[in-house]
């Protein structure tokens, strides 16, 4: 593997790591607007948010305000 293809591939490895932290810090930042707003979430709910694609986790933080109770989050599960 020459230089190129090595910084090529730490380069990759460095945008998924920084991708992959910024997916935890979405859900981490849903999870205490759910807090703020229902003042309990369960572990249960906590654990299935943490694992959701970002994409939903964004979808659920645009509709955040039309939820009524922190059981209406299953239809995004």
């Amino acid at each position: 593997m020459g230089k190129a293809e090595e910084e090529l591939r730490m380069t990759d490895l460095g945008k998924s790591l920084i991708q992959e932290e910024i997916e935890k810090r979405k859900a981490e930042l849903l999870i205490k607007m759910l807090m703020q707003k229902f003042k309990k979430v369960s572990d249960e709910y906590k654990g299935k948010i943490k694992i959701l694609p970002e994409e939903t986790i964004e979808l659920i933080a645009t509709y955040i305000f039309e939820l009524n109770s922190v059981e209406e989050l299953e239809k995004y599960f």
